[in-house]
């Protein structure tokens, strides 16, 4: 979800004053865990209509599993709800240090971890704009506009808007940061007293502070649960998760100083080298890529957890994406790994304002299209037309042309609505699909309420892998078409992404005018011959 940021004077001012914009969207009222996967206009639960769509279009007898690779932030591969569907890798030994099967990488048994090294994995990471501005910097130094040439004068425009917009955003995290930890701190002071940060409103309201400290949190608590509609622990999260992404960006993403990447132990500048890494793919935080994987591949009917879109999926499991900005070598690599061992949908739940080397992940999406691969990407949840700015990766290649097996998913809601946060794109964004409030698998035999375009691409993802395992004869482009000319089209107006209250339809969202369907798609794929 994205976090509004505000400035605050002082530590005595309501909590709720300063985050009711960004939590009054979250409610302790949660929908069905599985609402994204129904479709019923009776209770407003419009998602992708995979109940109908399972119950009405039988499984062929030519059916066969489909391998998704899951390119993110790591995935809990001994998850209780995903181990029976982690893609293995059959032509290695597990643990003998031996490169079996001579692809390049040694006891890659479940996918491969581009981030991490013999010394430890990449958990924060730069901003790509730190790390440009940070390659800026050591070529121009403190020399002024006179000092510079006039062939240089352009990337010299570049470095000083750079730095303007680093220098702002640094500004207004630092001062987040600030006021964020001063709360966190009379947060902290209640749960220190109370023993545990797992209790009710009403046992909260029971209790009798000791400290002033605790018993400004108290205030603030109990205010603002009583307007989110949140209980106390849900609240105290999300709090904790705001200081969380503010003190990544303050002391790692933003840091100048800060760069991480010999861990990997590669010349990250070139970009010849494939075969580094490890096979460590949980890596330090798997919330992210655990909840995607859930969402494509969970075990169905297992009586467990939730059950996934796909009924006969492997997730390969390819870590590139760190807290910050991936790296452009990294998707590259992690495309081509996927696509090389058989993958034939690929999920990328991640995004960026500012690309290092666009070239090399063209290739490497070239390629994918070449050997009929699905590429499914998050449209990114600045609630922003991404027409006129762009998120990378993107299917749009340097020469003009655009990659014919991409599909780029905006995030819908359960009344067919499209999120405020979502980006959007007339001719850039092909299709919207479920991506709030959906329920899914976290690390460690956990389950989560997460949300954002990174939770609609999955889904997209899921019923790629389930039309192809159904009908493994039709081609990436045919799988694309049909899932694109298959759309709900809402004829309603809806509320603009990112906007006040400038209204809007689908059309001039999405290439494709709506909200996927699995059910409409499964039967128009049945006909192709």
């Amino acid at each position: 979800m994205p976090i509004s940021r505000h400035n605050m004077n002082s530590i005595k001012q309501s909590l709720l004053a300063v985050f009711l914009f960004s939590i009054i969207t979250l409610s302790a009222q949660h929908p069905k865990k599985d609402w994204y996967q129904r479709y019923s206009l009776n209770d407003t639960c419009m998602g992708i209509d995979l109940i109908n769509a399972l119950n009405t279009t039988p499984q062929p007898a030519n059916a066969k599993p489909v391998i998704v690779a899951v390119i993110d932030g790591g995935t809990d591969i001994l998850h209780e709800d995903l181990k029976s569907n982690i893609w293995v890798n059959l032509r290695e030994i597990p643990g003998n240090g031996v490169d079996d099967d001579q692809n390049g990488y040694v006891d890659d048994i479940n996918g491969w971890d581009f981030i991490g090294g013999k010394n430890g994995e990449v958990h924060y990471d730069n901003l790509e704009l730190t790390r440009l501005l940070r390659n800026y910097k050591a070529k121009f130094g403190d020399k002024t506009s006179k000092e510079i040439s006039k062939a240089e004068k352009p990337e010299y425009r570049k470095f000083k808007e750079l730095e303007a917009i680093h220098k702002t955003q640094l500004q207004n995290d630092k001062a987040s940061f600030s006021n964020i930890s001063s709360y966190k701190k009379i947060i902290d002071a209640v749960v220190s007293e109370m023993g545990t940060s797992d209790f009710s409103l009403e046992t909260l309201e029971a209790y009798t502070p000791e400290k002033n400290e605790a018993k400004l949190g108290k205030f603030n608590i109990i205010k603002a649960c009583m307007s989110s509609n949140m209980t106390p622990t849900e609240f105290i999260k999300y709090i904790m998760n705001v200081y969380d992404h503010l003190n990544a960006s303050v002391n790692f993403q933003l840091d100048l100083n800060y760069d991480p990447r010999e861990v990997v132990g590669d010349d990250y500048l070139n970009t010849t080298i494939r075969n580094y890494g490890n096979n460590q793919v949980k890596g330090p935080d798997a919330l992210h890529g655990t909840h995607v994987a859930g969402i494509i591949g969970a075990i169905r009917n297992n009586e467990i957890g939730i059950n996934g879109i796909a009924t006969m999926v492997q997730i390969m499991v390819v870590r590139v994406v760190p807290d910050g900005d991936e790296r452009d070598k990294d998707v590259a690599n992690a495309i081509r790994y996927a696509v090389d061992n058989g993958a034939k949908v690929i999920n990328m739940s991640f995004g960026k304002k500012y690309s290092f080397n666009k070239a090399i992940v063209d290739e490497a999406v070239k390629y994918a299209e070449s050997k009929d691969v699905l590429i499914i990407h998050a449209a990114g949840n600045d609630g922003k037309n991404i027409d006129e700015e762009t998120n990378f990766p993107t299917p749009r290649y340097e020469n003009g042309q655009t990659c014919a097996t991409w599909i780029e998913v905006g995030a819908s809601g359960m009344d067919q609505s499209p999120t405020d946060f979502s980006n959007y794109g007339k001719t850039t964004v092909n299709v919207f699909a479920p991506g709030l409030e959906i329920y899914s698998t976290i690390a460690d035999n956990k389950y989560e309420w997460e949300q954002g375009t990174s939770m609609a691409s999955p889904v997209v993802a899921g019923v790629a892998a389930l039309i192809r395992s159904y009908y493994p004869n039709l081609t990436a482009i045919q799988v694309k078409s049909v899932i694109e000319s298959t759309v709900i089209k809402p004829e309603a107006k809806f509320k603009k992404p990112g906007s006040k209250r400038k209204k809007t339809k689908y059309k001039k969202l999405c290439t494709s005018q709506g909200i996927v369907n699995v059910n409409a798609a499964l039967k128009a794929a049945s006909l192709i011959k």
